[in-house]
């Protein structure tokens, strides 16, 4: 799947659009949530227009090491305890919860394709 801002975007307007449709989001909720979506569509659009650099591959920034799970505090970085759901600093939920969101960590509405609070698409 492509998960540029631009890809993102696109699909949650599509979605809202189809929610409105079958009645699951009100018109006004409708109204804000398309305003949000296209002006983020529209930024990641003239952002892709900017001019490219050509880079050699050793100029490169070497790819970010991941763990083998996915605890990450927002605050505190990943987190070293297996299928961990809360931060064990500050006690934060954390983005791998079941249920919540990896970006923001909003609760998520069953079968949920997108976050309602950030727009992030969910993993299935």
């Amino acid at each position: 799947d492509d998960m540029s801002a631009q890809a993102v975007a696109l699909r949650a307007l599509k979605e809202i659009e189809f929610d409105r449709a079958t009645g699951k989001l009100s018109d006004t909720d409708y109204e804000q949530l398309k305003a949000k979506y296209t002006a983020e569509a529209l930024a990641a659009m003239r952002g892709e227009r900017t001019s490219y650099v050509v880079r050699r591959t050793s100029e490169l920034p070497a790819p970010a090491r991941r763990t083998t799970h996915d605890a990450r505090c927002l605050q505190h970085g990943p987190r070293p305890e297996k299928d961990a759901q809360f931060c064990s600093d500050c006690g934060r939920r954390l983005g791998n919860a079941p249920g919540y969101c990896t970006r923001c960590g909003s609760t998520l509405q069953n079968d949920a394709r997108y976050c309602n609070a950030c727009g992030a698409r969910v993993a299935a």
